[in-house]
């Protein structure tokens, strides 16, 4: 399935009040895999995939999915994702594995320094679908807001900016900011906020020469 390709999971009102002068109703579109609580980065490590689940349970029994329609994010393809990632770095996150990693002899072991794949990032079960899953949400907002489908849309699952074009970085192994900043270049120009302790400088500096991205 291509970026532009959607599967709707779930709609219900599909708009929220605007709290506006213009009184326009603003249509939300959110993405939600359901698989993505399953992906573990390992006992005690901080990034925790079970409270994106946590977070829709909330919306869910808040009655907020009847103001929104849901999608199931699609499977970011490599080629989607090799729009901002190095040909060998994708390669690679689509077939290491535990079992590899175990494997003292598999030349793989020799690019996990390499691609700074290891303690804070690891490797667990499921780890390439799901970066697909993040960064087919991501695109799969920019490309509803670009067909205007959409007014707001939303990915919980989203927001991995540490990644590197040819690396993982904290917690983070696919740019999914850069991919779907990216797909909104197509129809706009792009006004980036940031709420975050963290400066997104991967983000940043792939952007540097675009005069089309504004940083806040």
């Amino acid at each position: 399935m291509g970026s532009g390709e959607l599967a709707v999971a779930e709609s219900g009102g599909a708009s929220l009040p605007s709290v506006g002068a213009d009184a326009m109703k603003r249509r939300v579109t959110y993405f939600y895999e359901p698989s993505i609580g399953d992906y573990y980065y390992g006992q005690g490590h901080p990034m925790k995939p079970h409270r994106i689940r946590m977070a829709h349970n909330l919306i869910v029994h808040y009655s907020l999915h009847r103001r929104m329609q849901i999608n199931l994010p699609f499977a970011a393809a490599p080629e989607d994702i090799c729009r901002f990632h190095s040909d060998d770095y994708v390669e690679f996150l689509s077939s290491v594995s535990p079992e590899i990693v175990k494997d003292n002899s598999h030349p793989h072991n020799r690019l996990l320094k390499r691609f700074n794949v290891g303690d804070d990032c690891p490797v667990f079960d499921g780890l390439f679908p799901f970066c697909q899953a993040s960064a087919g949400g991501s695109i799969g907002c920019a490309a509803r807001l670009n067909r205007g489908d959409a007014d707001i849309a939303i990915n919980w699952a989203g927001g991995l900016h540490h990644a590197k074009k040819a690396g993982a970085s904290g917690f983070c192994y696919v740019n999914d900011i850069v991919l779907g900043i990216l797909e909104l270049l197509k129809a706009h120009r792009v006004l980036f906020f940031i709420f975050s302790v963290y400066t997104l400088l991967n983000v940043f500096f792939f952007f540097v020469f675009f005069v089309i991205v504004l940083f806040i």
